[in-house]
């Protein structure tokens, strides 16, 4: 029962009074929250380049931004000398591998009842693995080499089939050490 004079809002009425705004207040709090760690950001970066900065409005700090990502764009594009970080993991991945390597060849030999064959033909594929990526390791620093390329003549140096990897001369397991 309404007390005689006063509505019930509806649901769009209630959006555009209460809720809207409230929404909104949100929107400018957050904005202003990255505003003001990317101004903390800023002063931290020019201190330490020695420019001294005592206030920086909101447009301030987004032009001083847009600079310092530009410069940091620019400065990757003039020097490429330095290791990128695809290849320190790269570096890391081979460490790990022939890790895993020693490992598997570790458990093949001490391990009874495990089938030779298997454990010989698969240190074999694990070896090859390894020594394609020592070359191409090699071959990267000497000259950069179409992938393709490199594909087709690693296709073409392995034997096809399991029967020619087999052992020559009673070799034993391959192991990387």
């Amino acid at each position: 029962m309404a007390v005689q004079g006063q509505r019930f809002m509806t649901k769009t009425q209630h959006y555009r009074k209460v809720t809207k705004p409230l929404l909104e207040r949100k929107r400018r709090a957050r904005m202003n929250l990255y505003l003001d760690e990317l101004k903390d950001l800023i002063v931290d970066t020019m201190d330490a380049q020695g420019e001294q900065v005592s206030k920086l409005e909101k447009a301030d700090i987004l032009e001083l931004t847009v600079n310092y990502l530009k410069a940091q764009q620019q400065q990757r594009v003039a020097s490429p000398q330095s290791p990128p970080e695809s290849q320190v993991n790269l570096d890391k991945f081979r460490a790990g591998y022939t890790q895993a390597a020693y490992e598997v060849s570790h458990i093949f030999s001490t391990v009874p009842g495990l089938d030779l064959k298997f454990g010989t033909h698969l240190m074999k594929q694990l070896g090859h693995q390894l020594k394609d990526m020592k070359q191409e390791m090699e071959m990267d620093a000497e000259e950069p080499v179409n992938l393709s390329e490199r594909k087709s003549e690693d296709q073409q140096k392995r034997p096809s089939s399991p029967q020619a990897e087999e052992p020559p001369n009673g070799e034993d397991v391959w192991r990387p050490w």
